[in-house]
């Protein structure tokens, strides 16, 4: 009987062999499941499991173009003429697993990106660390150090981030339809914002005040827009009124206690007899100067 099953999986074999669409490669272990399955249907009782090795063997001998490969703890048997098509195939299922693999991991860092919403309130100690998500720095700092333990630095690389910022501030939920000129411009949304494009904005205005440098940047997702920029130093100036209107004076909110300092104090006139004025204005400007070093 153990013949005639042994003709059956030779048949089956020859099958599989004959179609030109696949290139078939075959696990011992499950040709010699096949084997025992179909002989225990048949009614016979085995006293030991099937001989693996023996049944290899078999198969070589009534295939002589027939090799078996070792990977690991399997055996893979192909024919010879069949083995470049199953390389080329196994190929081609990497790379789609790779794929499939990347659009997985997209999905789960976008998930952590989108999941909480932490508005822009100041640059406080660890605030760039503290805007992004773990997953995605974890994973950025994996693409530029290498994903071992040993290759991990003690301290988060500041170009690991930097990026994941970036990557922060430009993602969106859904891709938005652009027109056909170039010069659309790119809209990020305030629930996405970071501090590096945030201070990349601030910084440019205030050391050159070119807008079109600080657009620029912008449209390649690197800065905020001028318009940002310009929203949130009326948002600065506003919270310094209302400080001022709780508290009755006007206090510098980074002033140190305990601290010796010094005031200088002079006065404000708008000449009113120029062109092009309107009124006058007459005020008064107090700079105050702290010294750490005669505490």
């Amino acid at each position: 009987m153990s013949a005639v099953v042994f003709a059956e999986l030779v048949l089956y074999i020859e099958e599989a062999r004959q179609d030109e669409e696949t290139a078939p490669v075959f696990r011992l272990a499950d040709l010699v499941q096949l084997y025992q399955s179909r002989i225990e249907q048949l009614g016979v009782q085995l006293d030991t499991r099937v001989h693996s090795t023996r049944l290899k063997q078999r198969l070589l001998a009534q295939f002589p173009d027939m090799r078996a490969h070792t990977k690991g703890k399997d055996i893979l048997m192909a024919f010879e003429e069949d083995l470049g098509a199953a390389l080329a195939k196994a190929c081609e299922l990497d790379s789609d697993s790779d794929a499939v693999h990347l659009a997985h991991a997209a999905q789960i860092v976008r998930r952590h990106m989108f999941g909480e919403a932490k508005p822009f309130t100041g640059f406080p100690e660890g605030c760039q660390e503290e805007s992004v998500p773990l997953l995605l720095l974890a994973l950025v700092s994996m693409i530029l150090e290498g994903p071992s333990i040993k290759e991990q630095m003690a301290d988060t690389n500041p170009a690991a981030i930097a990026t994941t910022q970036i990557l922060k501030f430009n993602s969106v939920k859904h891709k938005r339809t652009r027109g056909t000129t170039s010069s659309t411009s790119v809209r990020h949304s305030v629930a996405q914002e970071t501090p590096l494009p945030i201070y990349i904005g601030m910084m440019l205005h205030a050391h050159t005040r070119k807008n079109e440098l600080v657009d620029r940047l912008s449209h390649l997702g690197l800065s905020i827009s001028y318009d940002r920029v310009l929203q949130l130093s009326a948002q600065m100036g506003n919270s310094v009124c209302q400080q001022f209107h709780r508290e009755r004076v006007v206090c510098p909110p980074k002033m140190r206690g305990q601290v010796f300092t010094t005031a200088a104090v002079d006065n404000i006139d708008h000449n009113p007899s120029a062109t092009t004025s309107k009124d006058s204005f007459h005020g008064t400007a107090i700079s105050l100067i702290q010294h750490p070093s005669y505490t």
